[in-house]
């Protein structure tokens, strides 16, 4: 397959800490009819990713968070509010829920927005949680405000519809 020169842009904010990271970008939904999409609507990704590579065929490198718009705003406040704390604090998103399998196996993933303490030192952190895997990605106070910021900007700039015409078969006289 031919690779392309031409260089795409696209909205993205990377955070990398020692051994991990996350990626927040504008992402889309697709809806489907019979294998063809009919709609598409504006979402908010976070990747989570780990920059160790893996000690166990089945560990996971990363982990994906897709928001809609008014729960990226959401996160904001929350990453806003646990900023302004003065004590050790979390505040959680509400965990998505997917099922999988015959039979049906529930995933459940959440997303965290906290202030932690720990042996005289503080910080910030977002985590994602998958089952019993977790990538939590600490954060100095000004990336994590970014952080809020970016999440506020795209869940306005992310609020979108694209949907195909209906065209009638009716004959208009």
């Amino acid at each position: 397959m031919p690779h392309s020169n031409e260089l795409t842009r696209s909205k993205c904010y990377e955070i990398f800490s020692q051994s991990t990271g996350v990626e927040i970008r504008s992402a889309a939904k697709n809806h489907e009819e019979r294998g063809v999409v009919v709609e598409r609507s504006g979402r908010i990704q976070l990747r989570f990713f780990k920059l160790t590579p893996k000690t166990n065929p089945d560990d996971i490198t990363q982990i994906r968070f897709v928001c809609e718009p008014d729960e990226a705003f959401e996160l904001f406040h929350k990453i806003s509010s646990v900023a302004a704390s003065t004590t050790p604090c979390k505040e959680k998103l509400n965990p998505h829920k997917f099922s999988t399998g015959e039979p049906a196996i529930e995933t459940v993933t959440t997303l965290t927005a906290e202030k932690w303490e720990r042996n005289g030192k503080s910080g910030y952190a977002l985590t994602v949680g998958r089952g019993k895997d977790f990538i939590s990605v600490p954060l100095p106070l000004a990336k994590f405000l970014f952080a809020a910021e970016f999440l506020r900007y795209l869940s306005t700039d992310q609020c979108w519809v694209e949907r195909t015409d209906k065209v009638s078969s009716k004959k208009t006289p």
